[in-house]
């Protein structure tokens, strides 16, 4: 009788834990933090599903829009008419007017007629309303450096002992800091010495033998990049 008795309790109980277990699956489902997200790309190849341009379809009487099956030229007109500030130099002929040297001088010129602090006064010519170097704005707000010619011959040799004694503690840099000059005159100016600059090479080859096949294709490709802007191939 008592085993009887109990079976019916321990079926409801377990109808009762199984109905919270429901609900607690039911709630965290329908959570914001648990909302499945395009994580991989997968998911995301039925969004970049993106139908071709109109300009790329044959729209057919018979059997509608169909994909081009041969090369067609595409007439597709910009939304304004060109300008001819925007047509670079290199596209222009030896002798078109556009080439002129004073052209950025003209175009200042007409950009502080066109101000309202210039309208009030009036202007002679053309270059003198033109901006100077001096009133144009720095390149990267960065101010050039204007050479001092403050080193004598005995700096000069100074220099290049301090960098024959010790090249590591008297390096390029320090050098420029102390004699408050460029790194390129400290380099013009001395040498370090040849044990050092074999040091500092073979420091170098080590590196470049850890190079794996992707950063050696990039720095050769690097090269031949420099090698052709130089000789006006880019």
């Amino acid at each position: 009788m008592e085993a009887i008795a109990a079976r019916p309790a321990f079926s409801c109980c377990r109808s009762a834990v199984a109905a919270g277990s429901a609900s607690r699956r039911l709630l965290l489902n329908t959570s914001p933090a648990s909302a499945r997200q395009k994580s991989s790309t997968a998911r995301t190849r039925k969004a970049l599903n993106i139908p071709p341009h109109q300009s790329f379809l044959n729209f057919n009487g018979s059997d509608g829009a169909t994909r081009p099956t041969s090369d067609q030229i595409i007439f597709n007109p910009p939304s304004s008419a060109p300008s001819v500030f925007h047509t670079p130099f290199k596209f222009l002929p030896p002798s078109d007017p556009r080439r002129r040297a004073n052209l950025a001088s003209e175009l200042f010129a007409s950009s502080a007629h066109n101000s309202p602090s210039s309208s009030s006064q009036p202007s002679s010519s053309t270059s003198e309303a033109a901006a100077t170097p001096e009133e144009l704005p720095l390149a990267g707000g960065v101010p050039p450096l204007k050479p001092r010619h403050h080193l004598s011959k005995e700096d000069i040799e100074e220099m290049r002992r301090l960098r024959a004694e010790d090249p590591v503690k008297n390096s390029v840099l320090n050098l420029s800091r102390q004699f408050q000059c460029s790194k390129l005159f400290v380099l013009m100016c001395c040498q370090a010495p040849k044990e050092h600059r074999e040091k500092i090479q073979s420091q170098l080859e080590q590196v470049k033998n850890r190079w794996g096949p992707r950063r050696r294709a990039a720095r050769e490709e690097r090269q031949r990049r420099f090698a052709m802007l130089f000789s006006g191939e880019l």
